[in-house]
């Protein structure tokens, strides 16, 4: 379609005069005396203007539809963005116990083989803080790597128990016998003095120190701040900008939804927060893959960070082979995690510790 078409659209054809309107037209035309010709030549220069009016605006209507769509620039890290929007939406639930489950996964060399282990830990943290809470962790089982090495295990007898090859100087408790098992066993258990909740890399938590962390990010960075400067005062050097990405270590914790939407955003500011799609995690869930900060200069795997697509907090944190796909070791935080109105009762074989 060109710009004549455009216009013939535009300007369609008019139906002819009624004889009342000839007749009046032609009594005005006799006068002569009442209009000028300077009038007329204001009204041919009047529609002259009006008609090329309408061919700029049909000349550009047609540019319009002739020129390419716009390219919407996407922000950096958009999906973490797009999935704060969701997550800041979503109701804050809880319940009278926070019930953490974390499954740690490890790649152990033992004789000529390798064993992936696995070991299950749990805490019970009450919202009531006059009571305690609990942390059970179960005996380190484990399984052949691969079929190779399930090959290489039957060779040397296929035997129940398999010791790892530990490092020098590793503990003795850390070096013991592993069970070849994919179920739990061995649980021991113990009263907390305090209701700690999640690991200490950022700072120590109790559930109310969760629950008082602002959810707007000049609050959250505030709080952050105050976290840094304990970290300083320990002797701790690391700039506040490389302590940032350790706020990551909040979505794996209890904390609202409007708060984990905070995080997110925030993560999605740092200039090491790199974005790589979906992902299937160590427990084989579908999950968004993230780089937060960077890996150690002295480590030879990369680390990923594993958020639930729909809720935004960690599902797994783990580290991968160099250019491939193979799980080095992580730690999962199994389905069962989340608020409950009950305690979750001791396993009765438990040992309980002093």
């Amino acid at each position: 379609m060109d710009e004549l078409d455009l216009l013939a659209r535009a300007l369609p054809d008019a139906p002819p005069p009624s004889p009342e309107v000839v007749a009046r037209a032609r009594a005005r035309l006799a006068a002569g005396h009442t209009r000028s010709r300077s009038l007329t030549r204001v009204w041919a220069l009047g529609a002259a203007v009006a008609t090329a009016a309408v061919v700029t605006a049909v000349t550009v209507m047609a540019g319009l539809l002739s020129a390419p769509a716009p390219v919407l620039v996407q922000p950096r890290n958009a999906e973490l963005l797009q999935l704060a929007d969701r997550v800041e939406r979503l109701p804050d639930q809880r319940g009278a116990y926070w019930w953490e489950v974390l499954i740690v996964g490890d790649r152990v060399p033992a004789g000529g083989y390798n064993l992936r282990t696995q070991q299950r830990i749990e805490r019970r943290v009450p919202l009531d803080t006059a009571e305690r809470s609990t942390i059970l962790s179960y005996a380190p089982s484990a399984l052949p790597a691969s079929a190779a090495d399930e090959r290489a295990w039957r060779a040397a007898g296929a035997p129940a128990r398999v010791k790892p090859r530990c490092p020098k100087g590793t503990l003795a408790d850390e070096c013991r016998p592993i069970r070849i098992t994919d179920q739990p066993y061995g649980c021991e258990w113990r009263d907390m003095g305090d209701a700690q909740v999640g690991d200490s890399s950022l700072a120590s938590f109790t559930l109310a120190d969760l629950a008082a962390i602002p959810a707007d990010r000049n609050g959250l960075l505030a709080k952050l701040r105050e976290y840094h400067r304990v970290w300083v005062s320990r002797g701790f050097e690391q700039p506040f900008e490389d302590f940032l990405p350790l706020a990551g270590n909040l979505l794996s914790m209890p904390i609202r939804p409007q708060l984990r939407a905070a995080v997110l955003r925030l993560l999605a500011e740092l200039p090491d927060t790199v974005v790589h799609g979906t992902a299937t995690d160590p427990l084989g869930r579908q999950a968004l893959s993230v780089t937060i900060g960077r890996d150690s200069d002295r480590s030879p795997s990369y680390t990923r960070t594993l958020l639930d697509p729909r809720t935004g907090a960690m599902l797994a944190r783990a580290g991968y082979v160099p250019g491939g796909s193979d799980v080095l070791a992580y730690t999962a935080r199994a389905p069962e995690t989340g608020w409950t109105t009950h305690r979750p009762p001791l396993p009765k074989s438990c040992k309980a510790l002093p």
